[in-house]
């Protein structure tokens, strides 16, 4: 028999006096890819929700993806 997998979640919290989010994640959610699945389909989701076509969610991509590289730094 298929053993159901156990819950997992992830939660987001704010912090407006250090202008942060924080995430949080589940103790089953260890796996980095199966967390990175998870957040791009919330962003995705997100996008598609408030209309925002290919092309503007590529231009947001494109404008920000360096400045989250340069602060993992």
């Amino acid at each position: 028999m298929n053993e159901v997998p156990k819950d997992k979640s992830i939660e987001l919290t704010t912090d407006y006096q250090n202008q942060s989010i924080n995430i949080q994640f589940s103790d089953e959610l260890t796996d980095d890819r199966e967390r990175g699945y998870i957040l791009s389909a919330a962003f995705f989701s997100f996008c598609a929700s408030q209309g925002l076509s290919k092309s503007e969610v590529s231009e947001m991509v494109s404008s920000y993806y360096d400045q989250f590289l340069e602060n993992n730094k």
